[in-house]
């Protein structure tokens, strides 16, 4: 058992800078980890809480999904690392530095070079597909692996993080990969590739776009080759921008909807996760659990100490 007694005393005796400091470092500390306490249970209330929905029938607002992750058609998703093909990188390249100072050798890792991924990929789940913008998501990647070689650039990858690494340089990267489970936790929205149209200010903004271009206007409406566009020519060039317009509301009117996943803009939790969504809970109320046993240490600690030296 710790001597409670001769501690008390060893506090009542400190110099009052130091005391002070670290008492209200152990509340502050107390505090901040009720609070993390805190929001990290009510992550887990959400993830718990909220119903599951489909793609198709989402409701617009912040709804959960799940489904798998994939590429949108074009360009692929490339990690700048390893240069993996991914829906979802992050990594980051750090380099060992040592100095002496007072006979003892210091090491520390300076990060040289990071980067997260920010491009958009699909969440598809039997019903359809919804575009995933990850910007200010918190990301459960489904591969995390650490190694270290000898220069700014790995040479290769391993597969996973070995037990046995040397070098100078340490690397880190994280990965959605193509195929993976994905639960995500947003907010949905529908683009909709039929929208409202005010014909009159569309009509009159081309025509006011093709009438700045004379040339062009000329060898189009001028059927008289007088140089000048008189009324009746006029009326062609209005009836054809029309035909134009109507004609761009058309293709719209049969290209699908877009459903889009986001960060909440009122500062919800946004989660991408490649866990199953019950592990995904059971870790934020683990995380509660040891935050709140922080809590109740350091705040035991802060009121130990403010009552040795008698502020109680």
């Amino acid at each position: 058992m710790p001597d409670l007694a001769g501690l008390a005393q060893q506090i009542a005796a400190a110099d009052p800078g130091p005391f002070w400091f670290w008492t209200a470092a152990t509340i502050a500390g107390s505090v901040a980890a009720f609070a993390g306490a805190f929001f990290s249970l009510h992550k887990a209330r959400l993830i718990e809480n909220t119903p599951t929905s489909r793609v198709r029938s989402a409701a617009q607002g912040y709804v959960e999904l799940d489904g798998y992750a994939r590429l949108l058609p074009g360009p692929e998703i490339h990690s700048p690392l390893t240069g993996t093909r991914c829906c979802w990188w992050r990594y980051r390249v750090q380099q060992r530095e040592s100095s002496w100072h007072n006979g003892w050798r210091r090491t520390r890792w300076r990060t040289i070079r990071s980067g997260t991924s920010d491009e958009l990929f699909v969440l598809a789940d039997p019903t359809g597909e919804c575009v995933v913008d990850p910007h200010g998501a918190r990301v459960y990647p489904s591969l995390r692996r650490q190694w270290r070689g000898h220069s700014p650039q790995p040479v290769r990858a391993p597969e996973k993080t070995p037990l046995l690494q040397f070098g100078d340089y340490r690397y880190e990267e994280q990965l959605v990969k193509v195929g993976d489970p994905l639960y995500a936790l947003g907010w949905f929205r529908t683009q909709s590739a039929q929208h409202e149209i005010d014909e009159s200010a569309d009509l009159a903004a081309l025509l006011r776009e093709w009438k700045a271009d004379q040339r062009r206007l000329l060898a189009r409406f001028d059927a008289n080759g007088d140089g000048r566009i008189d009324l009746d020519e006029w009326e062609a060039a209005r009836r054809a921008a029309l035909a134009q317009l109507r004609g761009e509301q058309l293709r719209r009117a049969v290209e699908p909807d877009v459903h889009v996943l986001c960060q909440a803009a009122d500062g919800r939790p946004y989660i991408l996760s490649t866990l199953p969504q019950p592990r995904l809970a059971r870790r934020y109320r683990s995380g509660a659990a040891l935050m709140f046993v922080l809590s109740v240490l350091s705040g035991t600690c802060g009121i130990f100490s403010l009552t040795a030296r008698g502020v109680f």
